[in-house]
């Protein structure tokens, strides 16, 4: 879980930052920065597993050198850093099985990457800056929305010690910047990753529990999914020879992956069914058939005349609150789901059941017994903004208001005017408050100024459809 980020030299970003809660949602009119910043959570979590940053930046929108804060004509940043705290599963395994148990969960992870010109004449990019440490007890002011009673479950005690060094850390060697990484929990030897050209992020090249701290945050960071559903993958039925048991970003295996928990509790296939009923009331149960006959998996929902209606039939919008329901009895699914603009393709009328299931996709912290689960949602609807006021006191809950802002900034020795993306608390009494500090003014922004401010933009959205 994601809980502040700080971007510079990315994009619309500007000494930004910003702090989330398991359920996190950001509303704002179009071109106000809200895509800029899953961009951002895209590109770490790529750059958290694959091992060149060119592959990672190269598979965002536009040119890479697009990808830094453009500050006039021809004018880019020379670098982009990001520091992300989270709090992270008490246990972490690796691929060969092996399971280690976390002293700390609370962890900050800071990256720097520049852009150069290299000996080819060509642009090319290199991280110059690595860093991953502990969040001290007494200083993780974040952590109070989380009750006392449950505390020590999700940042458990430290019974003895303290650990003073960090899980990475950059430092200069023989006038070399390199990156040590000093074996967790014992005096072994430290790893350096000497920063001359690196390609790649360290973070990225740890895959087993001998560094668990240091695992447990890429592994955190690369389960960041950004859903995009697309009806038509949401229709298909899954092939056994060619799909697999995990929910896709778009939506591609939701029967395989519905036969999948139906065998392993078949009461979950009611459960379902109910939670669907609830939002959908003309459905009475969902089924997923295995049709060994053309080696696929097909699901099947009846309604309340017990007429049979196949996946291929149902409309976007019931699709779409179907796999939010399957999702939420998914083992599979738990770390951050990004969720942008789920009102698209949904009647206006149902997009209050969209968000209480998005909402229930969320851990609640004061049940230990929930995986660790958190949905960031950005919107431009006013319906959904709007149902946020029956979750005015839940800490849990957050709402922001992002807006592209002009401002004047000291660029060297250039002063420059530019656009910049804000995303500001929406203060509500008794609600979750943030720890970063706001003006007066910014302050005083309600959830009944975005809900108006967003109908009067209304025009600009895309038409809702059935």
């Amino acid at each position: 879980m994601i809980t502040y980020i700080k971007i510079n030299g990315f994009k619309s970003f500007h000494d930004f930052e910003m702090e989330f809660t398991p359920f996190t949602v950001i509303a704002g009119a179009n071109a106000s920065g809200k895509s800029n910043l899953f961009d951002a959570l895209t590109l770490l979590s790529r750059l958290a597993e694959t091992d060149n940053l060119k592959r990672a930046f190269s598979e965002q929108r536009g040119e890479f050198i697009e990808m830094f804060t453009q500050y006039g004509d021809d004018k880019y940043a020379n670098e982009i850093h990001f520091a992300v705290e989270m709090l992270v599963n008490r246990n972490v395994k690796d691929a060969w099985g092996s399971e280690a148990e976390l002293k700390y969960t609370r962890l900050r992870y800071e990256l720097t990457i520049r852009r150069f010109t290299n000996y080819s004449g060509m642009e090319d990019l290199e991280v110059t800056r690595e860093s991953l440490v502990k969040l001290n007890h007494n200083e993780d002011k974040w952590v109070r929305i989380i009750s006392k009673i449950s505390l020590d479950n999700w940042r458990p005690k430290v019974a003895t010690g303290k650990r003073g060094v960090a899980y990475i850390e950059t430092t200069i060697e023989e006038n070399i910047s390199t990156v040590l990484v000093p074996q967790d929990g014992s005096q072994g030897n430290k790893r350096r990753f000497p920063l001359n050209n690196a390609t790649r992020t360290v973070l990225s090249s740890f895959d087993t529990i001998d560094f668990p701290h240091v695992l447990a945050a890429k592994e955190e960071m690369k389960s960041w999914k950004f859903l995009q559903l697309n009806p038509e993958d949401l229709r298909q039925a899954t092939s056994k020879n060619r799909g697999g048991d995990t929910i896709t970003t778009s939506g591609k295996n939701l029967a395989a992956a519905l036969y999948r928990i139906k065998q392993a509790d078949s009461y979950s296939l009611k459960e379902i069914s109910r939670k669907l009923n609830t939002f959908l009331p003309n459905f009475t149960e969902v089924d997923v058939i295995d049709d060994n006959e053309n080696k696929q998996y097909l699901i099947k929902l009846k309604d309340i005349d017990k007429k049979e209606f196949s996946s291929r039939v149902l409309s976007e919008g019931t699709l779409r609150i179907l796999a939010l329901c399957i999702l939420e009895f998914d083992d599979k699914h738990t770390g951050l789901l990004c969720f942008e603009e789920p009102e698209n393709g949904i009647h206006p009328f149902r997009i209050k059941a969209m968000t209480k299931l998005l909402k229930d996709l969320s851990v609640d912290f004061n049940d230990i017994d929930l995986p660790l689960r958190q949905v960031i949602v950005n919107t431009h609807s006013p319906v959904l903004v709007g149902n946020m006021h029956r979750w005015e006191k839940d800490q849990n809950v957050s709402l922001w208001y992002a807006q592209m802002r002009t401002s004047i900034f000291n660029i060297g020795e250039e002063r420059l005017k530019m656009n910049i993306t804000k995303i500001n608390p929406v203060i509500k009494q008794g609600s979750y408050q943030t720890t970063i500090v706001y003006s007066e003014q910014e302050k005083k922004l309600t959830l009944a100024t975005v809900e108006e401010y967003l109908r009067t933009s209304e025009f600009e959205n895309t038409p809702y459809k059935e």
